[in-house]
This record gives C-alpha cells, sequence and structure tokens, in this order.
C-alpha cells in the first residue's frame, strides 16, 4: 500500500536507536486488514513522533489513511491526511522526491474523497479542498484526470448534467501515475451513463470487463456489479438484478465499506430471498454502528428497509442478535416486529437522505428513497 520502501537510513538519517519503524512496518502488514492494522497504526504513528522520525510519521499516516479507504470507513483518514500535508510541506526531503509527490497528492485525494459522504461537512470546504488540490497539481504537475473523476462523483448527488460533463473531461485526460485502474475507471464510466439512463453507452465501458479481457483491483468487479444492480432495482428488472447480487454478494469481505454492497442486495433480496436477506440483515448490520461515512449507513439501512418491509408481508417477527448498545429499539428477547423495524430504517435512512440533499442544495437522495420504495407493494 505504500510508496515508500526501503531502508531510511539509505537516505543518510540515522534513526533513535529506541524506534525501529522497519520492523513496526512488517509486524503491522502482517496483521488482518481494517481495525487489527488501524488500531497498530495509531500506535506506531504516536512512537514516530516521538522519535520526530519524519519518513515514518508520513509512512504510517498514509498506510492508516489508505487503510481506513479501502478497508474500513473512510472519513477516518482525513484527520491523518490533513496531518500527512502539514508534517510533508514542513519537511518535504523526508520521503524521496517523486514518491513523496504522488502520495502528497494521493493523500489530498483520500482527504477530498469522503466528502462527498459527510452531509455535515459544507460544500463549501469541499470546493476549498478541490482548489488546493488544483493548486498541488499544478505545482507537480500529475493528477489532473483524478481532479475530474473527484468533481463528478461529489456532483453526481448534487447536479447530474455537471457531473457527466466533469466525467467527459476525466475521460479525456491523460492518464499519469495517479490513475486509478483501468478497471475502477471503467467501473465509474458505467455508473455516469447509467446516471444519465444510457445502458448502451455503459455496456460499451463494461464490455470488456464483462468478457474477463481486463485485469480487476481488489474493488472490481464488485463496483460496476453494484451500478448494474442498483440500476435493475430502480428499473423493476428483478431478473438481472437477482444475477447481479448474487455475484456480488459471492465477492463481498465482510468490511465496513462494503455497506453499500450489502444495502443494495438487500434490496434485492426482499423480492428474491427473503431467507438470505434475514441472515445477511444479522450478520451485517453491526458494521453500521458508529460510522462516519453517512452514504454507506444510509445505503445499508435504505435496503434494510425494503428488507423489513417487505418481509412483514409473510411474516410477524424475525430473530435478530442486535447488541443492546448498538440498536437503539433492541429488545431483550431478540424478537422484533418486522413492521417495526422497516418503520426505524425508512426513518433513519430518510433522515440522512434530508441532510445529504440540504447541504448540496439538490433532491438526489430523498428521490433515491423514493424510488426504492416504488417497487415495494
Amino acid at each position: 500500500m505504500g510508496f515508500f520502501k526501503g531502508n531510511k537510513d539509505n537516505m543518510g538519517k540515522q534513526k533513535p536507536k529506541t524506534f525501529n519503524g522497519e520492523r513496526m512496518n512488517s509486524q503491522i502488514e502482517r496483521m488482518p486488514n481494517g481495525a487489527p492494522q488501524m488500531a497498530a497504526l495509531q500506535q506506531a504513528i504516536q512512537q514516530a513522533d516521538v522519535a520526530q522520525d519524519h519518513f515514518w510519521r508520513l509512512t504510517f499516516r498514509y498506510e492508516y489513511a489508505c487503510e481506513a479507504t479501502f478497508h474500513d470507513d473512510p472519513p477516518k483518514a482525513m484527520p491523518y491526511a490533513s496531518e500527512f500535508s502539514s508534517i510533508y510541506e514542513e519537511h518535504p526531503d523526508a520521503l524521496p522526491s517523486e514518491s513523496g509527490a504522488e502520495a502528497y497528492l494521493m493523500i489530498t485525494q483520500i482527504a477530498i474523497d469522503p466528502i462527498a459522504n459527510l452531509p455535515q461537512i459544507p460544500f463549501s470546504q469541499w470546493e476549498a479542498l478541490m482548489e488546493r488540490y488544483m493548486e498541488l497539481i499544478k505545482r507537480y504537475n500529475v493528477g489532473l484526470r483524478t481532479y475530474w473523476s473527484q468533481y463528478c462523483q461529489f456532483y453526481q448527488y448534487v447536479d447530474k448534467e455537471k457531473a457527466y460533463a466533469g466525467f467527459q473531461k476525466f475521460w479525456k485526460t491523460g492518464r499519469d501515475g495517479l490513475s486509478d485502474c483501468r478497471a475502477c475507471e471503467r467501473s465509474l464510466a458505467v455508473k455516469m451513463c447509467l446516471m444519465m439512463d444510457d445502458r448502451a453507452a455503459a455496456e460499451s465501458y463494461s464490455k470488456i470487463m464483462e468478457q474477463g479481457r481486463l485485469r480487476f483491483c481488489s474493488s472490481t468487479p464488485q463496483r460496476y456489479w453494484l451500478y448494474y444492480l442498483e440500476y435493475a432495482l430502480d428499473k423493476g428488472d428483478l431478473k438481472e438484478a437477482e444475477k447481479r447480487a448474487n455475484a456480488l454478494y459471492r465477492k463481498t469481505r465482510n468490511e465496513k465499506t462494503d455497506l453499500s454492497y450489502y444495502g443494495a442486495i438487500l434490496r434485492c433480496f426482499a423480492f428474491t430471498d427473503l431467507e438470505r436477506g434475514a441472515a445477511l440483515l444479522d450478520k451485517q448490520f453491526p458494521l453500521t454502528v458508529r460510522m462516519w461515512d453517512q452514504k454507506l449507513v444510509y445505503d445499508f439501512y435504505k435496503g434494510a428497509w425494503c428488507f423489513c418491509y417487505r418481509l412483514a408481508k409473510e411474516r410477524d417477527t424475525i430473530s435478530l442478535n442486535f447488541s443492546e448498545g448498538d440498536f437503539p429499539i433492541w429488545n431483550a428477547n431478540g424478537v422484533y416486529r418486522c413492521s417495526e423495524l422497516a418503520d426505524w430504517f425508512y426513518g433513519q435512512a430518510k433522515g440522512i437522505a434530508e441532510r445529504f440533499d440540504l447541504r448540496n442544495g439538490s433532491n438526489y437522495f430523498t428521490q433515491n428513497l423514493e424510488l426504492a420504495g416504488k417497487w415495494l407493494d
């Protein structure tokens, strides 16, 4: 995950005898992804700060930000990204020049990306960070393609015409060292085309992936499968939705960053497989607890509402092993009325949707929730 491999001593800087960042890093990399690595990295950051070892202060913060972004709760990366930026501006020679500049730009992206998913952060703050990102792009002459990727992914919730215009600029801008993998970029293209209700254009981008002729990363093909699944559900096409949901379910990793996947799968299982849906809800709801990323929570709650609403048509109650401190309407016996669960999940999703739309100055999320409800009866 790091840009900076190798022994820092080769750069001519003496490490304190009581601090060995290389050894700590090796130990951390052998830990499970997500919370275990993040907890260890927090301790490593503290020790690097005490030692004033700027190489490892930067490296451990970069690795923490990546771990939160790809395996846990992405907004948790933001304060560490901010700290990285401050340290790097003060000590730019602590990292090799080329990889350090790319890491600086990458972690700036990591700080910007979650703002779209945090309705409490004002639009003006996103704009200010994008301006700062453009300054860095001009300084280091790299990253313009990812700028337009950030632009269109935020504006999809604000103004889809502007979002699509930003996507077109993204696609026309040449790739560079900061570009995402080709499968992820094509997945974004699928998303933007489906947003514009242009299925034929989406398929022109996904064809090479559907045929297995493009190398996937750990985030694909899940991403573009999700976009097709949501599109099928919004159109009421259960045949395609079931195919996509089953494929996507097999690729999930039981991580917090999978919550959007689980929400869409739950929404599909509401119509196609109530038993699997009940098991999924029981197992994955705890991932939503104390999440910062409200888009991930919204997606899961929307799916849980649809599932519980449909389940209530078949049975009165469901048994769930939720924890008392994690669920506001917790029952000691673990038995819940399906209709009450549906009301609770809907209320939570609606509240998040309203906060997003208030911040964004649009009605994207409230319309998105209404569209999910269109097919429930």
